[in-house]
This record gives C-alpha cells, sequence and structure tokens, in this order.
C-alpha cells in the first residue's frame, strides 16, 4: 500500500496527494510533472516529494525489473525548479539553463520494481545563492539525496543558470545569426532499432547509426515527453539521453557490455553551448575499461558546427538479476 506522507523529520512532511502546478517544474503537461510536494527543512535543507507513473510511455519503456534511474535524475530536475521558484523567488517564465547536472547512484537495489506501486521517494536539497553572477543572469548551486524506502538511493549536484528575458533573447539572436542556416535538403537520420539502447518503444530512440564513433541525434520534436513544450534549442535532457542511448551501444559493440540491459549509475555532463535546431547535432563516444564487477565508464562529447558543446562521462552497470 502506498503511504499517503512520508515523515522524513519531525513536524516536517511532504505528501503524494497531487502534483506541484507545471509552470514551477517547467513543464507543460500535467501528466509530465513528477513533483507532488515540497516543504522547509529544519536544518537550512528543502525537501521535495517526487512520484514516477508507472505506466510512462518513456520511462516506463524498458524489459528488466527495474525502475530506468534516469527518470528520477529527471524527477530532480523538475524539483531543483520547484525549490528555486517557491523558496529564492525566482520568478516563474525566466529562461533557465542547466550548466552542469551530476548524478550517481548509491544504490541500485532501491530501483526495484515490485510491479504494484510507482516509484516514489523524498529529495533533500541545499542551495547555495550565488546572487547576480554578471549582467543579465544569476547563478545557483545545488546539490541534493534522493531516498528511497528510506535508503539514500542518489546524491546530485548541479549548477543552474537564470536569465533577464531580454537579455536571453539578444543572446539567442546572437548565437543563432552567427551559425549557419539550416539545409532543408539535408536527409534525416533514422532511429537505431530499439532493442539496441535497451528500449521497447522505437518512438522513444534518440539516435541513429553512428559514422565512426559518432552517433548523429534523430531529433523528432513531437515527442511528448522530450518535447513536453517548444524550446529554441535542443534541450539539455534529451541530449542526455542520446549520451546515455549512445554510450550503450558504443559499450556493447566494444565488447564492454554484454548487452544494453544496464543501468546507468552515474552521469556527469557539463553544457558550454546550445545546440541548434537545423545543424547535424552529434554525439561521439570513447569507451573505457571494465571494473572487476562489470561496470563501464563512457566518456562522450556533443559536436555541431565543428565546434564540441558538451561532455559528459556515463557510467553502466549491469542489473543484477531479479
Amino acid at each position: 500500500m502506498i503511504p499517503e506522507q512520508v515523515k522524513v523529520e519531525v513536524d516536517v512532511r511532504v505528501e503524494f496527494e497531487r502534483t506541484v502546478p507545471r509552470a514551477i517544474a517547467h513543464r507543460q503537461a500535467v501528466g509530465e510533472v513528477f513533483v507532488t510536494d515540497s516543504a522547509r527543512g529544519r536544518d537550512g535543507d528543502y525537501l521535495v516529494a517526487v512520484q514516477l507513473p508507472r505506466a510512462h510511455s518513456l520511462w516506463h519503456d524498458r524489459d528488466v525489473p527495474f525502475h530506468d534511474t534516469f527518470s528520477t535524475a529527471e524527477a530532480a530536475r523538475q524539483g531543483s525548479f520547484v525549490v528555486l521558484h517557491r523558496y529564492f523567488d525566482v520568478p516563474v517564465g525566466l529562461p533557465f539553463s542547466l550548466l552542469r547536472w551530476r548524478f550517481r547512484i548509491e544504490d541500485l537495489d532501491a530501483y526495484r520494481d515490485d510491479r504494484a506501486t510507482p516509484l516514489q521517494g523524498v529529495l533533500r536539497y541545499r542551495v547555495e545563492d550565488k546572487g547576480r553572477a554578471g549582467a543579465g543572469f544569476g547563478d545557483m548551486t545545488l546539490t541534493g539525496t534522493l531516498d528511497i524506502g528510506g535508503v539514500t538511493a542518489m546524491t546530485l549536484s548541479g549548477d543552474v543558470v537564470f536569465f533577464d528575458r531580454d537579455d536571453y533573447r539578444v543572446l539567442r539572436e546572437y548565437q543563432q545569426a552567427a551559425k549557419p542556416t539550416a539545409d532543408p535538403s539535408q536527409p534525416r537520420p533514422e532511429p537505431l532499432a530499439a532493442a539496441r539502447v535497451g528500449r521497447l518503444d522505437r518512438r522513444n530512440v534518440v539516435i541513429g547509426e553512428p559514422s565512426g564513433d559518432r552517433f548523429p541525434y534523430v531529433i523528432d520534436t513531437t515527442h511528448p515527453s522530450y518535447f513536453d513544450h517548444a524550446y529554441d534549442h535542443v534541450p539539455g535532457p534529451f541530449i542526455v539521453e542520446g549520451f546515455r542511448q549512445a554510450s550503450l551501444v558504443a559499450a556493447v559493440e566494444s565488447g564492454a557490455l554484454p548487452s544494453p540491459r544496464a543501468a546507468v549509475t552515474a552521469c556527469s555532463t557539463v553544457f558550454a553551448g546550445f545546440g541548434e535546431f537545423g545543424g547535424l547535432l552529434e554525439c561521439s563516444t570513447e569507451v573505457g575499461d571494465r571494473t572487476p564487477d562489470g561496470r563501464v565508464s563512457v566518456d562522450l562529447g556533443l559536436h555541431q558546427y565543428g565546434r564540441r558543446l558538451a561532455e559528459a562521462t556515463v557510467e553502466l552497470t549491469p542489473h543484477p538479476a531479479a
């Protein structure tokens, strides 16, 4: 039975009754909101309740009896926005960008799926308010943990930048004017078979057949989760999903992993620029050695117009026996 409340500490409760307003989670569809409540902690931290739906077309697209660790990373991303809007008076509607996002799974067993209840847990955030970091934008750093079933399942941290609306518009106009015009005749890559990236539904595949060590992104802006609302650039969560899928294919084809049935147990990303629509966006991979316990790390890069826009390291761990 799902508990109606989780008591995290004395006199501080967070509930799982309903989602928070979609605007403060930066989602358009109510069904894409995974945050249900938040509260101030007694020690200067902030508590955020999250729950993942069991029938979600993206996050339940798997054939292993484990919840997707990336689903809680998405819930944590939404939770960071909720904290900034509710407790730091950051106005809703400002453009945001995650410059750095990092998480590590501390207990993969906490992600086992009992096939009867949704995954839910409590995030505990600490926020360092750096104030106005420069003309037209502000900068904050968040660190946190996710507790599932009374154990620490994930640790995470991130750097968030938010912009003045007019300054952001000027910045993006300048950036887009300096890049080549999109070629409408450029062929669109076809997505890989779903099984190659550990999926069941090909609609959730975001990369195509690689050329050398580079995988092209397959961008479908009608996807209801990756593109929940309109963007003026390729969104970060979509790019990171491409990192995950490319790392799985590269690790399997190199022989480092026996199959793509593996969990992401650590992920570190740093963004230095925006990916644009209309130009070929690619992901490069470099597979590391497998550790004695079967873990594999893959270094990745994001490339467009001859520039390296982001880099990441993804750690993959084969799922333990059910």
